[in-house]
């Protein structure tokens, strides 16, 4: 039948976006002026100011007990954002996954803006091999303090010290995280100050 994949695609988006509009309605009224965004390709990213370091957070983890976005000291860290329901967000994941297993010098942490179950049940599939958090309220504010977090996938870049170089909102692909490692590796061995690794990777998302 024509059209049938499309109408089934469309019908679900419908339906994450109910699901979200009816979670987003029971949040405390604070978060009623950043809008959210159902990611379903590229977007661009309006200007935001960026934290000079990487501010203090906690969530839950798989297991369930609490865990510090500075529990990976002297590692530069990529940050990503994502949900179950946000296809770009799992699109990324074998990518992500690839950067960890050829890395050990930096640690990918994935932060579920999410309710815990599905994200459990995803995980014992996708088989992760680097740090899941958990929050939907939790996680939305941690994403905030990085400038206008408006749309899943959102991925934040920081140096081994905790200085933030930079973010991106929409889906990555392996050439942004090329680039990226690119980026990190020259900040790690003096070829990069703070700065120019932030012009750098400005340049190349």
């Amino acid at each position: 039948m024509r059209g049938g994949p499309a109408l089934v695609t469309l019908a679900l988006s419908g339906a994450a976006l109910a699901g979200y509009l009816t979670y987003r309605a029971l949040l405390p009224h604070e978060h009623d002026e950043a809008p959210f965004v159902i990611q379903t390709g590229e977007v661009e990213a309006p200007p935001v100011a960026l934290p000079d370091r990487l501010p203090h957070f906690e969530l839950a983890g798989l297991d369930g007990e609490q865990r510090s976005i500075h529990s990976w000291p002297g590692q530069p860290l990529l940050i990503n954002f994502w949900a179950t329901w946000c296809a770009p967000c799992l699109r990324e994941i074998p990518l992500l996954k690839a950067v960890q297993e050829e890395n050990d010098w930096l640690t990918v942490v994935g932060i579920a803006v999410d309710r815990t179950e599905p994200v459990v049940e995803f995980a014992a599939t996708m088989g992760f091999n680097y740090p899941i958090l958990v929050g939907q309220a939790e996680g939305w504010e941690a994403a905030a303090q990085f400038g206008e977090f408006y749309a899943l996938p959102f991925t934040v870049f920081t140096s081994g010290d905790g200085h933030v170089i930079g973010v991106h909102t929409g889906e990555l692909h392996a050439e942004h995280l090329e680039n990226v490692q690119a980026v990190l590796a020259d900040l790690r061995d003096g070829r990069a100050d703070i700065e120019q690794a932030r012009a750098r990777l400005a340049g190349l998302m």
